[in-house]
């Protein structure tokens, strides 16, 4: 790379020299270089730390020192040039000579580029999985930096991030594995996508530059052109003084007067404009209120009737709206539902929208030709509120569930349709698979039966009515029960065995699962003190991301424990992925304080929603239970996700539970694998309390009876 075409790249098309926006991008270079020597020094060193660690050869000394003497030698370069003042351009340079500024930065680049280089040609080969997997991470890290510290220089950008991402790309691909192979052709797209990124990045740099600098010239002949203004104003005022002086009182008058008519005038219509927003319009969003609603949709069903033709009365619901009250406040959920209602208003304005309440919106679409253009319009209405936009500077993502009910179709009066809607909308609540839901006769059906089992629920909670039965969970290693999960179980008198699948989810949506949740920990501490053995099994109890918001689960939990008098390290708490999906550093200070007191925590099906490398690190867990649905499938297609699921707890030093299983073959791989516990209908069903005890005497039994026979043999 030549300094003629590094000029070139600075400036553009235009010839080295000529244009003035080439002496700010060498200024910047120099600006943004200062940050960048001091990651490339703390990078090389972190990665010549790991690379000597594991291969303790001399080279890796030498190349520390290469780069360290580069890396100081540019550091003295740009403080030669000074420190850098308040702003960017001739008023304000650097570097004094563009071309010289050029020609040191660009050489220093390139070197530290090359040294970047020969560590992976020297050392990548030598070190181990995470080392070489560190050396890629840190390799991309720096070119992505790169991309704004060398924007004013497209040329320089690409060949440093050719000089970093492709021998050790080409190197990956050399190495044995698909991995590696994936690895190699992964760094090497990612190049392509940098050398992009760095040409878009560096058009937008100079186009600013060269932006500059016309608004600094604009800004002196504004300048000038006020000054000649204002000494014409000048002489002007001077002409008009005599004449202002004897109108001034007049004017004055006039003008006091006029202005307390006009200010009666706007107040007058504006508090006319007030009322009648206040009367027709929803305060918040502007969109049109319920009374104004009902008695459009009420003329709309008239002229329905006439006309024959049919309409559609669409129920919107926001989902998980309730996580950004909670999560960001009402003021933030207040902003989500104005910027929804102008998406609303803006994108779809031949039908009449209302908000109805909370984060609920009513559409009356009228003169409907068939079923599939309500569904349309249902479709229309997800897609615009799902677009994704920004909120007290974080983006957020909001989806729907929309109900559909049609005139006369479902019903004949404003009333039904609302209601036969609002039920669509909660059957597609409920669903979670269909978002856009028609109305039909079994939906009211099932509308009075999630009502009863709702009431029921209330009452249970209130009476206590539930039970809990327990499945083993075996240690591999020293062949003994481990834990065993405690599971709730509701037999109501009437609606007879009710599936938890069933109320759980009404009791998380109810709030009831926080009181079920305190109920069922109480109880099975309690069970488990009464375990036999000389050495019983902890009991394991789900937590729900209910419990934590409510911000009673510390004290629920070490109360549960006192009042059992069960040692800490005999509980286990197992949550879900789901759980750290929003308020992830609520629940991990939480979990967190609960471990230092002994208790493990356990996080469950792992693998099936929010899993990332990145949060598992940061969360405070001992152990991972891998989900059944990878084990029902690990002789099929699973194999390679438990083994992944298995390596990544390693890693991490977690240890791992895999639950569902329900042969031999699939105990015998899994234990192969490294998995630490294993839990299944293999190994035993749900058990009540008192055959849980049952159970484990026998566990007991045969473990003294094994112990035993091999004392007699080795007697």
């Amino acid at each position: 790379m030549t300094p003629r075409t590094l000029s070139r790249s600075t400036s553009g098309e235009a010839a080295a020299g000529d244009d003035p926006a080439e002496q700010d991008a060498v200024d910047l270079l120099y600006r943004y270089g200062v940050g960048g020597l001091a990651i490339s020094a703390m990078t090389s060193s972190s990665l010549a730390f790991v690379a000597f660690r594991q291969s303790h050869n001399r080279l890796v000394i030498g190349w520390w020192l290469s780069i360290s003497v580069v890396l100081a030698l540019r550091a003295i370069d740009v403080l030669r040039f000074g420190k850098p003042g308040s702003g960017l351009g001739v008023s304000d340079p650097i570097v004094r000579n563009a071309k010289l500024g050029l020609w040191r930065f660009g050489a220093g680049v390139i070197a530290t580029g090359i040294l970047w280089g020969l560590f992976a040609g020297l050392f990548l080969k030598n070190l181990d999985d995470i080392g070489r997997s560190a050396t890629a991470v840190v390799l991309c890290g720096m070119v992505g930096g790169s991309i704004t510290v060398l924007s004013p220089s497209r040329g320089l950008a690409i060949v440093y991030n050719a000089l970093l991402v492709l021998p050790a790309s080409i190197l990956f691909v050399t190495f044995p594995g698909p991995q590696y192979t994936l690895f190699g052709v992964v760094g090497c797209g990612f190049f392509v996508v940098m050398a992009n990124s760095s040409r878009i990045s560096h058009k937008a740099t100079m186009t600013a530059l060269r932006l500059s600098r016309i608004n600094e010239r604009l800004l002196h002949d504004m300048a000038e052109e006020r000054g000649r203004t204002e000494a014409a104003n000048d002489e002007l005022k001077i002409a008009q003084a005599e004449l202002e002086e004897s109108n001034r009182f007049l004017e004055f008058r006039i003008k006091a007067r006029t202005a307390d008519l006009e200010r009666e005038m706007l107040e007058k219509e504006s508090y006319a404009e007030r009322l009648a927003l206040l009367a027709s319009r929803d305060p918040l969003t502007g969109l049109y209120n319920r009374a104004t609603f009902a008695d459009y949709l009420a003329k709309a069903i008239s002229s329905a009737e006439t006309t024959g033709m049919s309409l559609a009365v669409l129920f919107l619901d926001l989902d998980k709206f309730k996580e950004v009250n909670d999560v960001m406040g009402h003021i933030a959920g207040d902003q989500v539902l104005k910027t929804i209602a102008t998406r609303l208003v803006t994108h779809f304005q031949d039908v009449k929208i209302a908000r109805w309440g909370g984060d609920e919106f009513l559409i009356v679409m009228e003169e409907i030709d068939s079923t599939d253009s309500s569904f349309q319009l249902g479709h229309a209405l997800r897609d615009c509120v799902a677009e994704a936009f920004e909120i007290e500077h974080r983006m957020l993502a909001i989806d729907a569930t929309v109900g559909i009910a049609l005139y006369p179709q479902h019903a004949r009066t404003q009333e039904e349709l609302i209601w036969a809607a609002d039920v669509a909308m909660f059957a597609g609540k409920a669903d979670k698979q269909s978002r856009i839901r028609l109305f039909d006769s079994t939906l009211s059906a099932n509308l009075v039966h999630r009502h009863q089992l709702e009431q029921a629920l209330r009452e249970a909670v209130a009476g206590n009515t539930f039970s809990l039965v327990f499945q083993p969970v075996i240690d591999t290693r020293r062949k003994r029960c481990d834990a065993m999960e405690t599971l709730v179980r509701w037999h109501h008198p009437k609606l007879g065995t009710i599936s938890p699948a069933e109320f759980i989810p009404i009791a998380e949506r109810t709030g009831e699962i926080v009181e079920i949740g305190r109920w069922v920990l109480h109880e099975a501490c309690r069970e488990a003190a009464s375990w036999p053995g000389r050495d019983p099994p902890a009991v394991s109890v789900n937590i729900s991301a209910a419990q934590i918001e409510a911000g009673t689960l510390v004290a629920d939990v070490l109360n549960a424990l006192e009042g059992a008098k069960l040692r800490p390290d005999r509980l286990h708490l197992e949550l879900t992925e789901s759980l750290f999906a929003t308020d992830q550093s609520g629940a991990v200070s939480v979990l967190a304080e609960l471990r230092k007191k002994g208790i493990h925590v356990l996080l469950d099906d792992f693998g099936t929603g929010f899993s990332c490398l990145a949060y598992l690190q940061r969360l405070p867990v001992d152990r991972i239970k891998v989900d059944q649905t990878f084990v029902n499938g690990i002789h099929v297609d699973a194999g390679p996700i438990v083994e992944s699921i298995l390596t990544t707890a390693r890693a991490f030093g977690l240890e791992v539970v895999a639950e569902g299983v329900e042969t031999a073959e699939q105990a015998e791989t899994l234990t192969a694998m490294g998995a630490h516990y294993l839990q299944g209908h293999l190994i035993s069903g749900a058990l009540t309390p008192r055959a849980t005890r049952e159970w484990l005497v026998a566990q007991e039994r045969d473990r003294d009876g094994h112990h035993r026979t091999l004392a007699a043999a080795h007697e």
